[in-house]
């Protein structure tokens, strides 16, 4: 069924019948916590030929591939806003028993009132500890999750901002994958750099973006949580 589904002709025969197709698409409605961005993802691989690359989601088209490779592995944007989040799963579900956005609790029964205070929250536990950043690509929003291994890195880029007096959302950030081994181990980190100041024009849109998902920022998905190891203590 769905390797016949053609857009352009989809888009035609709408044409035909007197509707437009960007008009149908918008009038969509979806339930759910309604976070359904773009994904900037890593794939870890044991050779160290890590990759980086864009997660569009699945549809249902032949011919639109769900990933969009990134050159060289490495990519720069516009970051409009961060959140510190962690989650706490039980085997097999798929939401999380207990979950949090800068350090507060966002479920109706949480393990604490506060992450800090915590017992989940001491480090190689289950509760794993991410940054999500939401971020523009070329005019576009995506979301991107820092994994553990590469929280020192944003640190270390956050204070070498804050030396700068430079807010996060006024510079062109760059991300480069870097293969890092120990022992028997493979993986990528993620360092972070800058190529000068965002333009007047991208603040704006930044602003726009920020403000218009700002309501969509205060859940946590399963989607921020399926990387190998997210679900398991380390």
């Amino acid at each position: 069924m769905t390797d016949i589904i053609k857009i352009n002709e989809v888009q035609k025969t709408l044409s035909e019948a007197g509707f437009d197709l960007e008009t149908e698409i918008l009038n969509i409605q979806t339930n759910g916590n309604g976070i359904d961005l773009p994904r900037i993802r890593i794939e870890h691989k044991e050779n160290g030929k890590h990759r980086i690359y864009i997660d569009h989601g699945e549809s249902y088209l032949a011919d639109d591939s769900q990933e969009e490779m990134i050159e060289g592995n490495t990519f720069k944007a516009c970051i409009f806003a961060e959140q510190f989040i962690r989650a706490l799963w039980d085997e097999g579900e798929l939401l999380p028993r207990c979950s949090a956005v800068d350090s507060v609790p966002i479920v109706e029964d949480p393990v604490s009132i506060n992450c800090k205070v915590c017992s989940e929250s001491a480090m190689g536990s289950v509760c794993k500890p991410k940054v999500r950043l939401w971020v523009l690509v070329d005019d576009k929003p995506y979301i991107m999750n820092l994994s553990p291994t590469s929280l020192k890195h944003w640190n270390a880029h956050k204070k070498r901002l804050k030396r700068s007096k430079l807010p996060v959302v006024a510079v062109d950030t760059v991300f480069t994958l870097e293969d890092v081994k120990k022992n028997s181990y493979r993986w990528a980190e993620v360092n972070i750099d800058i190529d000068g100041i965002v333009s007047r024009e991208m603040l704006i849109l930044a602003k726009k973006y920020r403000d218009e998902l700002n309501r969509l920022m205060g859940a946590v998905s399963e989607k921020d949580y399926d990387d190998p190891g997210d679900k398991v203590a380390s």
